[in-house]
């Protein structure tokens, strides 16, 4: 771990959340920091089993049921190397700032997701080097199966609260789909290597998230911050069962 922490408030609403995030530099190649905030802001809590893989973080159900559905909720820390360092603001219902929508505000959702027990079993990966050919997901993948060993996933990229799913009829990707009902045209597809790896091991796979994806990396990257809050009440009603 680092020296020092940026600690990490759960229970702030999840637009203060993603403000903390953002202002958390996390470029390719320096995650650690993050993912230092992320495992010290996981680990008290008592339903979660919380492991370091590298860079990687993983929390886990702590007493899964092997009888029952296991989903992974995974997200990636890092930003695109270059961007100019700037702390995050809203305006207008808009939180701007480096990352907010490639994928600082999916991390805050999943860590709000994450931060209460609920019936469903699931496992929640916030990985590294997502900006590169050799991401954190696909390298966790092929070194721990074990920790993806799951019935379902979802990455959280930004698709404007819209899912896109390989699998749009299995049972729980589509109880996924019937919660978003997101209007507009269909998301992107399976883009990031980190849901291709999994969907490539057989696993049925979303991609899901606030903000629009061709914001991702511009200079003025935002994301609405109504699309925050209907992304982190939809994964947390789709993670009740």
């Amino acid at each position: 771990m680092s020296d020092f922490t940026m600690p990490l408030v759960l229970d702030l609403d999840v637009v203060s959340l993603t403000m903390s995030l953002v202002n958390i530099a996390s470029p390719t190649g320096e995650e650690g920091g993050l993912a230092d905030s992320i495992q010290d802001a996981l680990a008290p809590l008592a339903h979660l089993s919380v492991e370091r893989v590298g860079t990687t973080v993983v929390a886990r159900t702590a007493e899964p049921d092997d009888a029952a559905d296991r989903v992974l909720v995974a997200g990636h820390l890092d930003t695109v190397a270059g961007a100019p360092d700037a702390f995050a603001y809203v305006e207008m219902g808009r939180l701007v700032g480096p990352g907010a929508c490639d994928a600082k505000g999916g991390i805050a959702v999943m860590l709000k997701a994450a931060a209460s027990p609920h019936p469903r079993n699931a496992t929640f990966v916030f990985y590294d080097g997502a900006e590169t050919g050799r991401d954190g997901l696909t390298q966790l993948a092929e070194s721990r199966p074990d920790l993806v060993t799951v019935d379902a996933a979802v990455v959280l990229e930004p698709t404007a609260g819209r899912v896109s799913t390989t699998e749009p009829t299995h049972p729980v990707l589509a109880r996924l789909v019937e919660l978003a009902d997101a209007p507009g045209p269909p998301a992107v597809p399976l883009s990031c290597s980190g849901a291709q790896a999994l969907a490539a091991r057989g696993i049925p796979t979303a991609v899901f998230g606030p903000g629009d994806p061709r914001l991702a990396h511009s200079p003025d990257e935002l994301v609405p911050t109504a699309e925050l809050t209907q992304c982190e009440h939809v994964l947390r009603t789709w993670l009740q069962g």
